[in-house]
This record gives C-alpha cells, structure tokens and sequence, in this order.
C-alpha cells in the first residue's frame, strides 16, 4: 500500500493533511490558534482523534428558542463523534498547537453553515454566502 499525505492550508492557523492510499478517508488537521470566525458545523460526520495538545471546545446546542453553550476540554488520547449538525467552535489550544486525526464517518450529508448568537436569536449563512438568516 502507498500513503500519499496530501497537505491542504485552510487559514493561516489551520492546515489539513490528507492521507491517501488508506481503505477509508483520513486527515490530520493541524491548528496553531483558535477558530478566527464564527462557530460553524460541518458536511458530513466524523470521529476526531486527539493526538497532541488538545483544545477547548464550545459547543452550541439550539432547543426550540433557547441557545445552550457548553465549553468541553479535549485531551490528547480522545476520540469525540461529531455529528455533521453540531455547530461548534475551537476557543482555546491551552499549549497553543493541536493536531487531530479525523476519520468521516458518512459522505457528505450537507452544505457547511456559519452561524451567529444575538439577543437570544441565532443566525446562519452557508459557507459560501454572506448574508446571515434568521435560524430561530
């Protein structure tokens, strides 16, 4: 079997490297700061491995009209499922670099949201749209 690593840079703090020649996809992601913009979900799940430095995570969860935010560590040595409707961000690298193993856990399920928390409203765009919707 040959392992092609593929490196993708999608910011200046964040870098992807995919593995290629596995029998199932795979990437390491590379984060050297904290999610720069608004928190966000993802196309498709996926299990995260937590191979060095680990972060904080914030997790926003909607229930009929009301915003939940639960900050949650992960440690180096983790596995995490994240759903592809989790909207969620990375707040602190508490050693200021992280890299994670992600295996997607389904094809893609949905086009990448960003989302924003006002006055007890939520809000979201697709990924690659500007204008925010009302969500609730």
């Amino acid at each position: 079997m040959k392992l092609l690593i593929r490196p993708e840079k999608l910011s200046r703090v964040f870098k992807k490297y995919h593995i290629e020649g596995l029998p199932f996809a795979a990437s390491l992601n590379e984060f050297n700061a904290t999610d720069m913009g608004d928190p966000h979900d993802h196309p498709f799940d996926f299990v995260t491995h937590i191979l060095s430095g680990g972060y904080i995570e914030r997790i926003y969860t909607i229930n009929f009209n009301e915003v939940i935010i639960t900050d949650i560590e992960r440690i180096p040595g983790t596995s995490h499922f994240v759903k592809a409707t989790d909207i969620h961000q990375i707040i602190n690298l508490p050693t200021g670099h992280c890299v994670t193993l992600m295996i997607p856990q389904s094809g893609h399920i949905r086009a990448t949201c960003f989302y924003r928390f006002s006055e007890g409203k939520a809000y979201f765009r697709l990924w690659n749209k500007r204008k925010y919707i009302p969500l609730i």
